[in-house]
């Protein structure tokens, strides 16, 4: 898990089309080496122009991230857990699901409300990793629901179906909850 800090004057990136994966062996030799580190400043500044409208003050929006292969390619998406007095609410705060689009990065889904921790689960009918994300608050007890990718993009809220509750088990933490300070 990575935490970034508060994003004040940070260079605009802009986040362009993705490529399509290339299926051959040599990418699949490629794909045994570990991840690539998350760009943690290409990232916050993806993020921050998505979000910057809806933030409280251009030095608010902090961002916990983590990566994990999730549709089974061998190059790892990047989630992040954006936190922002006005993003969030009693249910949690979005997370986001994204790809590398060349030095930058581009947002494939965002799920809400969530909370930490996220846990990556077995892959579903699709290929892609469904996705254990932490809810409670709202009205809603404390549960970790299964959030299901249907080919086209992950289901955008974890408290209605298709989510469902599941026991994550042993399953591999993506974002963990950050240590109470």
């Amino acid at each position: 898990m990575r935490a970034l800090a508060p994003l004040a004057l940070l260079a605009l990136a802009a986040c362009e089309g993705g490529e399509a994966p290339v299926e051959n062996a040599a990418v699949n030799e490629v794909a045994k080496t570990p991840p690539a580190p998350i760009d943690e400043q290409a990232l916050a500044s993806v993020m921050y122009e998505a979000l910057k409208d809806d933030l409280s003050a251009p030095d608010t929006l902090q961002l916990q991230t983590g990566a994990a292969d999730l549709d089974g390619d061998g190059e790892p998406e990047v989630l992040a857990y954006a936190i922002d007095p006005m993003i969030c609410g009693s249910g949690g705060c979005s997370l986001y699901v994204l790809r590398r689009a060349g030095s930058s990065y581009r947002i494939l889904d965002q799920i809400k409300p969530a909370r930490l921790p996220i846990y990556k689960l077995p892959a579903a009918g699709d290929g892609w990793a469904e996705l254990g994300v932490s809810v409670s608050g709202g009205g809603m007890a404390a549960a970790v629901m299964a959030v299901p990718h249907d080919g086209t993009g992950y289901a955008d809220n974890p408290t209605v179906e298709p989510a469902r509750a599941v026991d994550p088990g042993d399953a591999e933490i993506i974002i963990a909850d950050p240590p109470l300070r």
